[in-house]
């Protein structure tokens, strides 16, 4: 591998020209989410993901079949699954086996850049370099779309997807443009744990915002602050979401429950209006977080979407880029 800038990549530019593996192939240059250029030697035909969003995009983009090595939460997704034959497991993401992933052969090694994995050290004196592609928050998605495309090596692979994308982002745009800022609901939106609030920027931040909400929790610092009860309570939100990893025994229903059942939440504004929901975590990350743009949307300003199915986004994607992702509930109550 090649990299014109990050000291990480300069063993495998020394490695591959060693091994004459450069060939007569053209380079592969993109920049990754975190501005870095990378530079390949070739397309990436064996490629490891520790990023299972990224490996939803290579689905995504029809290079599927090029994941050889996953991370087992990503392995047991039946949905991801179904659509990388030849990938095996590489273990925990936080710490997948270097072991494994070296004899996998990889041309790329994708993670995120947030969430590096607790052993790249590991990673750097074996000369396995991480290439920084997110594929989760809707504001680079486009971005990240379009490095993937380039690190396979088809110049076309990520139009259908960036047209569906714009698609339902001009649509939400377009609906919400009239809204004044004044009519923005204020929205408490809560992460897997108790009182994990998510913060500016986080993913989550991003579709209240592009759905003209005001998330109560930006002003925090962290993407993910902790809140308590009494905070919750002063700040009176009009709306709450809560985010749910949707399990065998964790469904919507539950986790909304259990919202409208914590004490002191009886005298909340969106508990006393009905207006507490909990949200599918698939729809707020990743590739698929369009749609649940158009569903959040749909909860902040329902006037502006009586005549939308904004659940065909979602249907569009799976019938096009991921069967199976439309399965199961979005959010609860439906809207």
């Amino acid at each position: 591998m090649i990299n014109q800038l990050p000291v990480r990549y300069i063993l495998p530019v020394l490695l591959a020209v060693l091994l004459g593996s450069a060939g007569t192939c053209a380079d592969v240059v993109f920049t990754d989410t975190s501005g870095d250029e990378i530079t390949l030697p070739h397309p990436a035909s064996r490629i490891v993901c520790l990023n299972g969003d990224a490996a939803e995009m290579l689905i995504i983009l029809g290079a599927g079949d090029r994941i050889v090595g996953l991370t087992q939460t990503a392995m047991d997704d039946p949905i991801l699954k179904n659509q990388v034959p030849n990938a095996l497991s590489v273990g925990d993401w936080q710490t997948p086996s270097v072991e494994r992933i070296l004899a996998l052969q990889p041309d790329a090694i994708i993670t995120y850049q947030s969430s590096t994995p607790k052993n790249s050290d590991q990673f750097r004196n074996a000369g396995l370099p991480l290439i920084y592609l997110d594929c989760y928050k809707i504001d680079t998605l486009q971005h990240d779309a379009l490095a993937m495309e380039k690190l396979i090596g088809e110049e076309t692979a990520a139009d259908e997807y960036l047209s569906w994308l714009e698609k339902w982002e001009t649509l939400v745009l377009d609906k919400t443009a009239d809204i004044p800022p004044d009519a923005y609901p204020r929205v408490y939106i809560e992460g897997y744990s108790e009182f994990s609030a998510q913060g500016k920027d986080s993913g989550s931040d991003m579709l209240v915002a592009g759905a003209k909400g005001v998330n109560i929790a930006a002003g925090l610092e962290g993407q993910w602050p902790k809140v308590t009860r009494e905070w919750v309570i002063q700040q009176d939100p009009d709306i709450i979401i809560k985010i749910v990893a949707v399990k065998p025994d964790t469904s919507l229903a539950s986790s909304r429950e259990m919202i409208n059942n914590r004490d002191g939440f009886s005298d909340l504004t969106a508990v006393k209006r009905n207006e507490v929901y909990a949200f599918n975590a698939e729809l707020t990350l990743g590739p698929r977080s369009p749609a649940g743009l158009c569903t959040i949307v749909s909860i902040l300003h329902p006037e502006q979407f009586t005549d939308i199915n904004t659940g065909e986004a979602l249907a569009t994607y799976a019938d096009l880029f991921l069967p199976g992702a439309d399965e199961g509930e979005s959010v609860y109550p439906a809207v």
